[in-house]
């Protein structure tokens, strides 16, 4: 089976979210995609956008009238459609089943979700830029991601993290190294060969034994 391209995936997850669209529309969030990727977010403009679909300014107007509300009606359907029902039926299925170990469960839900970030590389950075500043972005990860750290909660639980207060520490903690990593190897040196694998078990002995013994890996 052929993974569908991320872009095409994005305006799937728009009409789930809106319904059937019209050509100029997925012309304008197809371009808008690519415009976001070479220039981000800040860099592009309305009528970069328009140019690169072939399309008047004002259609893009006519169905986004903000670029703030262009960015959050891409974002919100992708994290409603594709992350958050995959993450969940991912942390539901380890509690009904139990298999293996919590700290291995943690591993394959970090390449699961590093592989997502890799696909929507380009919205994914823009997120992490623009949720800093953009409230109505911030309160829609919020929502829509909440119910699965509940889930991940239960599973955190099962390594000795019990109180509210160690489960959100632990949460930040790994988010924390995890997204520095994602930046890093996509940004700053992408052009490096790196390994998710190698990484994310650096990072988990890290969190579960300490800095000193990461280091000891090769």
């Amino acid at each position: 089976m052929t993974e569908t391209h991320p872009y095409e995936a994005v305006v799937i997850a728009v009409e789930k979210e809106e319904g059937r669209m019209a050509p100029k529309k997925r012309l304008a969030i197809l371009a808008a995609l690519e415009c976001f990727a070479q220039y981000g977010f800040d860099g592009t403009s309305t009528k970069m956008i328009a140019q690169k679909a072939g399309i008047g300014e004002a259609t893009i107007f006519r169905h986004f009238p903000t670029k703030r509300d262009f960015l959050l009606r891409l974002t919100k359907p992708v994290v409603r459609h594709v992350l958050a029902p995959e993450a969940a039926h991912q942390a539901e299925t380890f509690l009904t089943h139990r298999p293996g170990d919590p700290r291995q469960f943690i591993r394959e839900a970090l390449l699961t979700r590093l592989h997502w970030m890799r696909l929507y590389a380009p919205l994914v950075r823009i997120v992490m830029q623009e949720v800093l500043v953009n409230d109505d972005l911030r309160d829609m990860l919020a929502g829509e991601i909440g119910p699965f750290f509940v889930q991940l909660g239960e599973v955190i639980a099962m390594v000795g993290a019990e109180t509210p207060a160690q489960k959100e520490r632990f949460i930040r903690t790994v988010a924390s190294l995890v997204g520095g990593y994602f930046l890093h190897s996509s940004v700053v040196a992408r052009d490096r060969d790196w390994s998710d694998e190698d990484e994310l078990d650096f990072i988990l002995t890290v969190v579960f034994q300490g800095i000193g013994a990461a280091l000891l890996l090769r």
